[in-house]
């Protein structure tokens, strides 16, 4: 079956200028161009359902409806939801943009929007800064949204349509913009000033001239696709939800596309925690509450840290030396996040076993990584727990990589000289 299956080297290039891919940098995933090869040669003659627990910025849904698939997206974060429904905006909605953004800037202009204390867009803005955001906000969501604006577009995520996507990813590009100064040399995390006075303070038709210029620049992509992008009547369900209860029937996914959260202790809630200020998600304890539940997360959520059997012999042995292993806090800490990573993992392919029909199909693209000096096999490692879970693997495919995150970590040369990891795309097939 996976023989004739057109499978590329799945890493994301630092531009790849290929259409949409490039709206929403996003560190993890795989690209566009991947996604639509596979997808096309798995369901040449048919029509699929599609679906990714994992979709992040909306790489595999939007390969899915560009080659006739119904296509179904899960993600916990309200942002990457928001950037997926962006993705597959038709081009037949392109002549409303230019109207609509007139809109959005006369109510801008004209807004009366009070400061907010609780703001968490003062995070990094002074106040008439963040007043001056938000009052593009309530005009995406009052014209495009809800004519009832609530403070809290997080929570219409799963709801929103396309063209109100687009809009806020544009936000979200020009909020990106005005924060340069707070990158970091991790492509994963965001900087905060160091005082209220280091805030950033643009003026409100400065914030609407960079809006402005985002939505220019992503309307000119749109018009400058290939025919191909019509997505007028794609069939996309986009839902903020876990990949640990699916809400979907048994057995009614032919495919699923996707790549799990890295191992790494990547924090993606505080990787979006400027767009989600924009939706208005609260900088508080509901913040840290998403952070525990993402998958992947540096922070330890509590309860037991049992070492589940049918995890694998890999994925024990590989637990068990971190747990003996001599650094500073391996026991107290790291082993706790592995336990935690590998039981939702475990989880969630659990999910994707039971959502996938008898003779269904899986790609998942997974990296390796280390523990200090300690390999983590990713993909024999995720292949074990699937076998356990009635998904056996049928082809693997292993792509070295150069370049990872390691390698701004200086102090990981203490235990190895190379910083490359294997990148490997492992297909299976449910009995």
């Amino acid at each position: 079956m996976y023989g004739d299956l057109v499978i590329t080297n799945p890493k994301r290039r630092c531009s790849s200028g290929v259409w949409r891919d490039e709206w929403y940098r996003y560190y993890a995933g795989f690209s566009g161009n991947f996604a639509r090869e596979l997808i096309h040669s798995f369901g040449a003659g048919k029509r699929l359902t599609v679906m990714d627990p994992w979709n992040g910025s909306g790489t595999s849904t939007t390969a899915a409806v560009l080659c006739g698939h119904r296509a179904i997206g899960i993600d916990l974060n309200p942002v990457m939801a928001v950037v997926a429904k962006a993705r597959i905006l038709p081009r037949t909605e392109l002549s409303s943009v230019r109207p609509l953004l007139a809109d959005i800037a006369r109510k801008a202009l004209n807004s009366n929007h009070a400061d907010s204390d609780d703001d968490p867009l003062l995070t990094w803005f002074a106040p008439a800064a963040a007043a001056a955001i938000r009052g593009i906000d309530r005009a995406i969501h009052t014209l495009l949204v809800s004519e009832v604006p609530t403070g809290s577009t997080f929570q219409s995520a799963s709801e929103m349509s396309a063209i109100a996507a687009f809009f806020y990813v544009a936000l979200f590009r020009a909020v990106r913009h005005l924060l340069a100064r707070f990158d970091s040399s991790n492509p994963t995390w965001i900087k905060r000033p160091a005082s209220p006075r280091a805030r950033i303070r643009p003026s409100l038709v400065e914030v609407i001239q960079i809006f402005t210029s985002q939505v220019c620049e992503m309307s000119g992509t749109i018009r400058t696709e290939q025919n191909e992008w019509d997505l007028a009547g794609a069939e996309c369900t986009i839902k903020v939800a876990s990949s640990e209860n699916v809400p979907l029937p048994d057995q009614s996914v032919d495919l699923v596309l996707s790549s799990p959260p890295y191992c790494t202790r990547i924090d993606y809630g505080v990787a979006t925690s400027p767009e989600l200020a924009v939706l208005g998600f609260p900088i508080t304890e509901r913040f840290h509450d998403l952070r525990k539940i993402l998958i992947g997360t540096p922070t330890i959520r509590g309860g037991s840290y049992g070492v589940d059997t049918t995890w694998g012999k890999t994925c024990n042995a590989f637990l068990r030396r971190v747990l003996r292993h001599p650094s500073k806090a391996a026991k107290s800490y790291y082993y706790k996040t592995y336990v935690q990573y590998f039981a939702a993992i475990s989880s969630s392919v659990t999910e994707i076993s039971r959502c996938v029909k008898r003779e269904g199909s899986c790609a998942i693209v997974v990296q390796d990584s280390y523990f200090k000096d300690i390999r983590a096999d990713l993909p024999a490692m995720f292949a074990e727990i699937a076998s356990e879970r009635g998904l056996l693997l049928s082809r693997r495919l292993d792509f070295p990589m150069s370049q990872t995150l390691v390698h701004i970590n200086t102090k990981s040369r203490l235990y190895r000289s190379s910083s490359t990891a294997v990148e490997s795309v492992l297909c299976f097939t449910k009995n």
